[in-house]
């Protein structure tokens, strides 16, 4: 059985393609793009209710982040429960695991790259498209002025909860499920993009801009999950990317 990622028998495999490559030939594994896809749907699924909630009644919006995050994360469960099943644990299956010590060092450098890739990514948007030039890229600005308690919620479910679950959900599920069908380029850039489109705050300049420099985050993470294997420096990635967005929120 030939794929994508064996016509070169002797050429080295990246981390996650040599396990893509053993997971496409193994006996008894039906999961991948459908899966995927479910996966994808946890997302706005968890939204849902937090919106429906928030037009009912007048509700503080770290209560609805805080809301989102777990529902997210009950959706995420249900979602890799098959991969996890078929593939010998969600670790086997999708590479998860928690950012190491060791990670440090990879951490510090994709956060500082991924800050330079972001930046050059705006300066060029705002090139070509006028309106974004200039933009803001932000979703974090509805927690200026906030009560200390509100803040904590939220950096909790944006700086533990959210990093795991996302990076579960797209460089995980959605990535390497789309992986198995169509090889690594064509499924990070698909990720990225929906990374990018499902995090937009507004139907704005605003929200264009920023789902503009998540993808371009996201992108980056299926990059750096390609070259680790793993799941754990690009969580401990995005934790950080996450604090220091809500470290400007209390210097603000």
């Amino acid at each position: 059985m030939s794929s994508h990622l064996d016509r070169d028998p002797t050429r080295t495999l990246l981390p996650l393609d040599a396990r893509i490559a053993a997971l496409a030939v193994a006996p008894g594994r039906t999961w991948g793009v459908r899966d995927a896809v479910l996966g994808l749907l946890a997302v706005p699924a968890s939204l849902l209710l937090p919106g429906l909630l928030l037009a009912v009644v007048d509700v503080p919006g770290a209560v609805l982040v805080v809301l989102a995050s777990l529902l997210m994360c009950g959706l995420a469960a249900l979602a890799v429960r098959r991969p996890a099943r078929q593939s010998g644990g969600v670790s086997g299956a999708l590479g998860f695991g928690l950012p190491r010590w060791s990670d440090a060092g990879t951490v510090l450098r994709w956060t500082v790259l991924l800050f330079v890739l972001q930046a050059v990514a705006s300066v060029l948007v705002g090139l070509v498209v006028p309106a974004l030039r200039g933009v803001a890229a932000d979703n974090t600005s509805f927690l200026v002025g906030s009560p200390v308690v509100e803040l904590v919620l939220v950096a909790v479910a944006a700086v533990v909860v959210a990093p795991v679950v996302e990076e579960l959900l797209f460089r995980g599920l959605l990535l390497q499920g789309l992986m198995l069908r169509i090889g690594f380029w064509p499924a990070a850039v698909l990720s990225s993009v929906l990374f990018g489109v499902l995090h937009m705050a507004s139907l704005d300049a605003g929200g264009a801009a920023l789902a503009v420099a998540t993808g371009v985050m996201g992108l980056g993470l299926c990059v750096l999950a390609r070259r680790t294997g793993r799941l754990g420096p690009g969580i401990g990635v995005h934790a950080v990317r996450n604090a220091l967005a809500l470290m400007l929120v209390v210097l603000a």
